[in-house]
């Protein structure tokens, strides 16, 4: 509870960056060395690209040289618009690194982003390589219904942005974190049990919703499967795709 308190007040910090930033932008953080695909993170509702500060580190050292950070105004620009920037910054990412693929990270909200960019762009689909969700509100959340903006409507329960696909085009690999500690996104939302996707679902056990991402069980774990997804032959995550395990 004190880690979900300390990491609530630097989002506080950083609430009036989110609130004043103008449609979507993106940071790129690009290295000599790069030994794997690009990588795209999309933050979540209220949110800032500096929730992924541990995982941009531990991305970097293992060889991720040329990382995304799509930034974005949640209260103030449409789902789509993102979505769409979203797959123009990973195709273009792609296309820089000389890379056969590309990975999508969302956090909460930012996860419904990929998913839908995901079913908007066949390219995308066929260029993605692991797809991963970290509290997402795939079954929606009550909460989102006196969220302000556009954005917070496809977190709305039975909303089609908030509703698994009948399944997800390409060769995506599919991995949806989730706490049983999270009090913002439920255990039964955040898992991405739809059968059309194959996902497999992760448990960070004891995690609030913002301290998910800095977790360092999370973190070894996910950039584990990410090298783990790049392989011609092997599948996300041991046992196939589709199923459930906890991470260690």
């Amino acid at each position: 509870m004190l880690r979900e308190l300390q990491a609530a007040g630097m989002a506080a910090l950083q609430f009036p960056h989110a609130l004043l930033r103008a449609g979507c932008g993106s940071a790129h953080y690009v290295a000599e060395r790069n030994a794997h695909y690009p990588v795209l993170l999309v933050h979540g509702y209220a949110g800032t690209a500096s929730v992924w500060a541990p995982l941009r580190s531990a991305l970097a050292g293992a060889g991720f040289g040329h990382i995304v950070s799509l930034d974005y105004n949640s209260f103030a620009v449409d789902p789509v618009a993102v979505s769409a920037e979203l797959t123009r910054q990973a195709l273009r990412a792609a296309a820089a690194a000389g890379a056969p693929g590309v990975h999508l990270i969302g956090h909460s909200l930012g996860g419904l982003i990929v998913r839908s960019a995901l079913a908007a762009s066949p390219e995308l689909s066929r260029q993605a390589g692991g797809a991963v969700t970290i509290a997402s509100p795939h079954r929606g959340i009550s909460l989102a219904r006196i969220a302000p903006g556009h954005c917070a409507r496809i977190m709305h329960p039975g909303h089609r942005g908030a509703r698994p696909e009948a399944g997800s085009p390409g060769p995506v690999r599919w991995l949806a974190y989730y706490s049983d500690g999270d009090h913002v996104v439920p255990a039964a939302s955040a898992r991405l049990d739809d059968p059309g996707y194959g996902a497999v679902n992760l448990l960070i056990p004891g995690c609030g919703h913002l301290t998910i991402c800095r977790d360092a069980r999370l973190i070894r774990s996910l950039v584990s499967e990410l090298i783990r997804t790049e392989m011609p032959a092997g599948p996300a995550v041991p046992g196939g795709a589709g199923g459930e395990l906890a991470a260690a």
